[in-house]
């Protein structure tokens, strides 16, 4: 037996759940965890991510590793131990082109044992299906809402206001702006701010602020899936090679 996690359930069964939930109403909380969430979680990594993440997050560099290591440990805790999905990358993913490595890309199960985590029970979908065409394209994802309103927490809403989302996903679409001052150390007022969001489904793509989907159905009773960087294709940003033309995923790209 592997001593790592792996995708439990296909895409397509985790798009019937994450639909069944939004189309009741159902407070729920989906999170993806990649590379940068697995390099904290092993608290150890290259130099030239910690010396990027410190800097996004608030760090000094190099003096603040460890702490920071520490304070993001916690985030992406608590997120692991409380969402209802989680995304982790799948070993045959077809829609990125991958040198796959489980030390980089999965978790160890003796870890989330020692949390207290019955792996048995945990349902675990790839970490790409929010770059499916059947799940992150606009088109699909206006099916999935099936007209619940939705609120967008991203650094990029100036970018993704000007796309007419409320058109294109036929429904009701705020934005609640996450501004590249927020970090692991400021964070509370944002997060006190969530009991304004009024939308049934909350779209985050917050980087390594992991628990902001479980504090978001804990809190407020809001449906909270994490997109990660398909928010910055929705804007038209190219922040991934597979969101170029003519690659993987530019299917997620709204021009």
């Amino acid at each position: 037996m592997s001593e790592y996690i792996y995708p439990t359930i296909s895409n397509q069964t985790a798009i019937s759940i994450l639909k069944e939930k939004i189309d009741n109403l159902q407070p729920y909380a989906f999170t993806r965890f990649g590379d940068g969430e697995i390099y904290i979680l092993n608290k150890k990594s290259y130099p030239s991510f910690e010396h990027r993440a410190c800097n996004e997050w608030g760090y000094q560099y190099p003096s603040e590793v460890n702490q920071f290591y520490n304070d993001a440990y916690v985030i992406i805790q608590h997120a692991l131990k409380n969402s209802d999905l989680i995304g982790i990358m799948n070993q045959t993913c077809s829609i990125v082109n991958l040198n796959y490595s489980p030390s980089i890309w999965s978790i160890k199960k003796q870890l989330l044992i020692e949390w207290g985590i019955d792996i048995n029970s945990m349902q675990i979908c790839d970490h790409m299906l929010c770059r499916s065409a059947e799940f992150g394209s606009i088109n699909s994802m206006k099916y999935i809402l099936n007209g619940k309103s939705v609120n967008i927490i991203s650094t990029n809403t100036k970018l993704l206001k000007q796309k007419k989302l409320s058109d294109k996903l036929n429904t009701d679409v705020t934005f609640t702006q996450h501004d590249k001052n927020i970090n692991l150390n400021n964070r509370l007022e944002f997060i006190k701010a969530f009991k304004n969001i009024k939308s049934d489904v909350v779209l985050l793509g917050v980087g390594i602020q992991k628990d902001y989907g479980v504090i978001l159905r804990d809190e407020y009773g809001k449906i909270a899936i994490d997109m990660g960087a398909t928010l910055d294709a929705w804007a038209g940003i190219i922040s991934r090679p597979w969101f170029n033309p003519g690659n993987l995923q530019d299917h997620l790209v709204i021009k």
